[in-house]
């Protein structure tokens, strides 16, 4: 009899498939993608399949029940994550999912709580460090409201500013490095501070001098690449040791260079060339576009479609479009430590751009997009 008791329990305490009754849902809502070439982290497959995600989530699951979407044979992808922009208004963020951005990294937004209310269903999903830290007399200081808490004249005054930053919800430290500082000393100190606590740190860098000093202090991403003089070998080396990953924004380094009608060569031997030599010497690449609207900067790269310009200006520089997808998606979130995307994976966020051809066979078919899912949520571009 006990037997009997014990089978009527243990049936009665799960559900149909064998879990507790608390990891029940019974409001799921299924939608399966048929008929696409999925993504695999390193190529599309020849033969066509299906991806099932259930409430925002990829789902190891049968598409029985589900709302069925032909893919039509198009290739799907993860959703894009810009790894450098500047998001001053949350309608910013409607421009980059209509181009398959997924996932924005702002870099330099302030108040934190003005990023903050742009988070909502469906729409990109955006992380930020708030203020960047510089010293007083650089171009942002000078940017009227600019934080007075963001100078960092000093160690002590950089180790504050990193408490101070955490304190109000940033996801990781920018400092912004100029000639006029901070120093090494005070660099050194805010890296320090931040991966204490647990927070990595981007510095603003387009200068030789400037990824020198990145590289010295151990800063986990240098952006932008230097305008005066490539990345050399020895630079390379550098990088490389200290596990350090570049985001060039070269649509922004062409743009200051068109706009401020420089010499080409500073574009095209210095920024392009940065790029061609850390990507031969394993440098890790990511993609972002440096995408604002402000009127005190000298170049504004327009949101979302620069992503793709980006894309393009990596692959003239020599990135293979395979890794230039990899810097847009799985590696991105690797070395952002977003482990809930950048990959078609079971358990990780439905964050998908379906595209109707192939952006390895050219990368200018990251712009075919035909359907955007940000976290399950469908938005059609062509509406």
């Amino acid at each position: 009899m006990w037997t009997v008791a014990l089978a009527l329990a243990i049936l009665g305490s799960t559900a149909a498939c064998g879990v507790p009754r608390e990891f029940e849902r019974r409001d799921l809502v299924k939608t399966a993608i048929t008929n696409v070439h999925v993504w695999d982290g390193g190529k599309f497959p020849s033969t066509k399949s299906t991806v099932v995600f259930i409430n925002g989530r990829l789902a190891n699951a049968l598409p029985i029940g589900a709302t069925v979407i032909d893919g039509k044979g198009g290739y799907l992808l993860p959703g894009f994550i810009d790894s450098h922009c500047h998001i001053t208004s949350c309608s910013y963020l409607d421009a980059m999912r209509q181009y398959g951005v997924t996932t924005a990294l702002d870099m330099g937004t302030y108040p934190i709580s003005s990023i903050n209310a742009c988070k909502a269903s469906g729409v990109t999903d955006v992380r930020t460090p708030g203020a960047a830290g510089t010293v007083n007399g650089t171009l942002i200081s000078q940017i009227p409201g600019f934080p007075t808490d963001s100078f960092i004249p000093n160690p002590a005054a950089g180790r504050q500013f990193v408490s101070t930053r955490i304190s109000q919800g940033a996801d990781y430290i920018k400092v912004f490095l100029d000639p006029l500082g901070p120093d090494e000393e005070t660099l050194a100190a805010i890296v320090q501070a931040a991966h204490a606590a647990g927070k990595q740190v981007i510095t603003h860098a387009t200068t030789y001098d400037d990824y020198s000093k990145a590289e010295a202090a151990g800063a986990d991403f240098p952006c932008h690449v230097p305008l005066d003089k490539a990345i050399d070998s020895a630079s390379v080396s550098n990088l490389v040791s200290g596990k350090q990953t570049v985001v060039p924004t070269l649509i922004m380094m062409q743009s200051i260079v068109n706009n401020t009608h420089a010499p080409y060569e500073a574009y095209l031997y210095n920024a392009q060339g940065s790029v061609t030599n850390m990507y031969k010497g394993k440098v890790p690449i990511l993609v972002g576009t440096d995408a604002n609207a402000n009127p005190y900067v000298p170049a504004n790269p327009p949101f979302g479609i620069s992503f793709h310009q980006e894309l393009q200006l990596l692959v003239q520089a020599g990135v293979s479009p395979v890794d230039a997808i990899k810097g847009a998606t799985s590696t991105a979130a690797s070395k952002f430590k977003l482990y809930d995307r950048g990959s078609i994976l079971p358990g990780l966020r439905a964050d998908l751009v379906l595209l109707s051809a192939d952006p390895t066979v050219n990368i200018q078919n990251s712009l075919s997009i035909q359907r955007v899912w940000v976290n399950g949520v469908e938005f059609d571009p062509s509406t």
